[in-house]
């Protein structure tokens, strides 16, 4: 099953034997997301080290095997998707443009999220953990 996946999902599978990070890494699944996230994980990476319990060598090498099971897109494979994402979410959440731009361009059907904000908006379907953990 093809999701763009949201950052809160990956942050949440920094975390031991996180259900997210069970489901990152399960071959059910298949992740997208906008290629920035990787520099939002960092930004993060003191508060994911903390709350992990995590060395800081620790913290590249599991992020290094999360994103490896997400397919980071670069904008130019959902540039001209944008505007469109970005009319649907300006009055909902506009940070969320991206995800939903990448699902549109790639043509995938479903995002992971625990955002409520994305139930506003009826071009994704949106799975839940809970939803997710009932595939496996």
């Amino acid at each position: 099953m093809k999701l763009v996946i949201d950052t809160n999902r990956i942050m949440a599978g920094f975390l031991r034997d996180s259900t997210s990070r069970k489901i990152i890494l399960h071959d059910a699944f298949s992740f997208y997301a906008p290629d920035y996230i990787e520099t939002g994980l960092c930004k993060h990476r003191s508060y994911l080290v903390k709350k992990a319990k995590i060395s800081e060598p620790d913290f590249e090498i599991l992020m290094n095997i999360l994103l490896e099971r997400v397919t980071l897109v670069p904008f130019e494979d959902f540039g001209q998707e944008y505007d469109q994402a970005m009319q649907i979410m300006k009055t909902i959440d506009e940070n969320d443009s991206p995800f939903l731009a990448v699902g549109i361009a790639l043509g995938i059907k479903g995002i992971w999220t625990e955002d409520r904000h994305f139930l506003r908006q009826n071009l994704l379907n949106v799975y839940s953990t809970g939803n997710l953990v009932e595939r496996i």
